[in-house]
């Protein structure tokens, strides 16, 4: 009975740590949407030549750029980063992230249309794989 006991609460425990990572929520921004798990929430930020703000889940934090002039990552190279090519919401996407994992600069870059870009990044993050998960939510 105690093995039974263990073996629930084991369970329990499991299915709880995935119910953390889950994307629940969606939240609409002007041009696109994102999932994210039910603890994130949104913010604003003054963007000059495009729309900005972010995400966070008060640990981890993302921030985007959609316009003309969202940055592309062409600064973190094969030697600090992994380069990863891959189609989001129909479109050719880049993500990079750090090679040594929570230390460093984690984004999303995607050609939205013939002007506008996007991008969605953050800084050390330490629940990269959740962050992947909202990456790949993103539609437009």
């Amino acid at each position: 009975m105690k093995n039974n006991l263990k073996l629930v609460f084991l369970l329990s425990l499991l299915l709880m740590s995935c119910e953390k990572d889950k994307l629940s929520k969606t939240l609409n921004f002007e041009g696109f949407t994102i999932e994210v798990p039910s603890n994130w929430e949104s913010f604003t930020s003054q963007g000059y030549d495009s729309k900005t703000g972010g995400i966070t889940n008060g640990k981890d934090k993302l921030t985007y750029d959609y316009g003309w002039y969202s940055y592309d990552f062409k600064n973190e190279t094969t030697a600090t980063h992994s380069r990863i090519s891959i189609t989001i919401d129909g479109k050719p996407a880049l993500i990079v992230k750090p090679v040594e994992k929570g230390k460093g600069v984690i984004g999303l870059f995607i050609q939205v249309d013939s002007q506008n870009k996007f991008s969605l990044s953050g800084l050390d993050i330490k629940d990269e794989d959740t962050v992947l998960k909202i990456f790949e939510s993103v539609k437009f």
